[in-house]
């Protein structure tokens, strides 16, 4: 969202496998609310097997990225056409060489990268408020429109 915190948070958590994740909540569904987007985040350790996808949704076309290999977009004229993606480069394949390489000025920071401390504050800031919201059953507001 370019670098912009939502709006508020909602999440809730469950635990799916006890046998195998007695302490903890193994599945987690987490709903960002931003001024004209929502976004959805499943987060899970019970899945049958690893996925790294996303899917975006607009009002006439859609894009998704797939195990960080395939990236597809859909449009009414177009339908669904994919392409594969090569992998990122050094150093952006990788957080630590990325921070590596901005400390040796190899490269200029970039404060809406993925890897940036700015994106990373936000991320926490979401946590932390879903896990309010798991603790207390209520979306938790994060900012004002």
């Amino acid at each position: 969202m370019d670098g912009e915190a939502p709006l508020s948070v909602t999440a809730i958590t469950q635990t799916i496998k006890p046998d195998i994740y007695p302490e903890v909540e193994d599945e987690a569904t987490i709903l960002l609310t931003y001024p004209e987007a929502q976004a959805i985040v499943q987060a899970s350790w019970n899945w049958p097997y690893n996925r790294k996808d996303m899917e975006v949704y607009g009002k006439s076309s859609a894009v998704t990225a797939k195990e960080w290999t395939q990236f597809g977009s859909y449009s009414a004229e177009q339908k669904w056409e994919y392409e594969e993606l090569a992998p990122l480069s050094a150093p952006y394949h990788d957080p630590f060489a990325y921070f590596a390489a901005v400390v040796r000025e190899e490269i200029a920071y970039d404060p809406k990268g993925l890897s940036s401390l700015e994106n990373n504050l936000i991320v926490m800031q979401i946590l932390e408020a879903a896990k309010q919201s798991v603790a207390t059953g209520t979306t938790v507001p994060l900012k004002t429109p």
